[in-house]
Formats: structure tokens, sequence, C-alpha cells
């Protein structure tokens, strides 16, 4: 591997340095390492390492709705329609 003298500046709140650091040392990294790793893959790749595009978020269909249940008095989402970032099928689904 090629010496590592080149120096590359960049400011960004301390916030997010802190938690960017905390993340790649769970990796056993330290911020240059990650960093120098962002360089070296988009190098490889032409480009950014990853998809920029956000996922797409699951979209509601009447016709995959089970009907309401008596016993709930309203209807159960399917399991696909599942968000675990916002917990809301947990709160129906108790």
């Amino acid at each position: 591997m090629a010496s590592r003298t080149a120096e590359v500046k960049s400011y960004v709140s301390p916030e997010v340095k802190a938690a960017a650091s905390d993340v790649y040392a769970r990796w056993g990294m330290s911020l240059s390492d990650a960093i120098n790793t962002f360089l070296i893959k988009s190098v490889e790749v032409g480009g950014l390492p990853f998809n920029m595009r956000p996922e797409p978020k699951p979209v509601y269909r009447a016709s995959t709705v089970l009907p309401a249940d008596p016993a709930y008095g309203s209807s159960i989402l399917p399991a696909d329609m599942n968000d675990d970032e916002d917990g809301l099928y947990d709160r129906l689904v108790d």
C-alpha cells in the first residue's frame, strides 16, 4: 500500500464527527481509515460507492388489507407493510 502522506481537510459539525467516529470505532477503524476506505472505493467504482436513492416505502393497497376482525374491530395490515422504524405495526398488533 502506498504511503498515506497526502492531507484532506473537511469541515463537519462536532456531532457528526463524534457519531461517525463511534460508528467506525465499532469496526476497529479510525475516522481517517474510514475516509481513506471511502475514497479508495470511490476510485474503484468511478463514483459514490453506495446508492443515493431513497428506499421506497411500502404502498397501501386496499386489496391487500385483510377484512376487519370482529375480535379487534379493525383491519390487520399484512406483515410486509411493517416498517420497523415507525413501530406502527407493533402498536396495531399487540
